[in-house]
């Protein structure tokens, strides 16, 4: 997950403790850290830093949970009340209604696009998840565990400014991305002019404009 942020170390401190995860990065780049999964799997926080980031329209919002509990799945049930509430930046994010205890978890990231059901079939097929739920377009990871992705109607069409919140990806080993180039076109997306000289990753687009980056692998020991 990336947040542009203009006060990246405030910003990535207060997503830390609030889902306990673990500094991996302090600079005056930015600020990352990092949210364990289960299965060995992790999700990164990156807050790079960045002038006057657009929340005018906020297309991805992370939605929580009370945690040590069943969640009785808080992030897919329409009918699921949900609390907004503001991080340090002043991105929205929502909480699931429920009975209070101690600490939350992240339990979906939810994302509005133009066509639900097209943006789920393109992402399912981009990062190998199952689509487990339909109202609303819901994705998992096969083994069911950790955050889901969801997608919902957007109430405005995209427009050209960047999305201050979007996901990275980042590739197995053997992977290229000239590979994963192809994939994204194949499946309706497009790669930016990020105009910013040879970079280890690539910006694309999904079909309804939403950005994302596709790193390289991580250098292998």
């Amino acid at each position: 997950m990336v947040f542009d942020s203009e006060t990246p170390k405030e910003h990535g401190k207060f997503w830390e403790e609030l889902l306990h995860c673990q500094m991996l990065t302090d600079n005056e780049g930015g600020y990352e850290t990092r949210l364990h999964l289960p299965e060995q799997r992790y999700l990164d926080f990156c807050f790079p830093m960045v002038q006057d980031p657009d929340r005018t329209i906020q297309r991805a919002h992370l939605i929580l949970a009370p945690s040590a509990g069943p969640l009785g799945g808080c992030g897919n049930d329409p009918g699921q009340a949900l609390e907004s509430r503001r991080d340090s930046a002043g991105n929205e994010y929502l909480l699931c209604a429920g009975e209070e205890r101690k600490g939350l978890e992240l339990v979906a990231l939810q994302l509005a696009c133009s066509d639900p059901l097209r943006d789920a079939t393109f992402w399912s097929k981009l990062m190998g998840w199952d689509i487990v739920n339909q109202i609303p377009m819901t994705l998992a990871h096969p083994s069911g565990l950790g955050p889901q992705l969801i997608f919902v109607p957007e109430e405005s069409p995209k427009t050209s400014r960047k999305n201050a919140l979007h996901l990275d990806l980042r590739l197995e080993a053997g992977e290229s991305l000239d590979e994963a180039l192809a994939t994204v076109r194949s499946l309706g997306g497009e790669e930016l002019d990020q105009q910013w000289g040879t970079l280890p990753w690539k910006v694309f687009t999904d079909p309804s404009g939403n950005e994302f980056c596709i790193l390289e692998p991580l250098p292998t020991a």
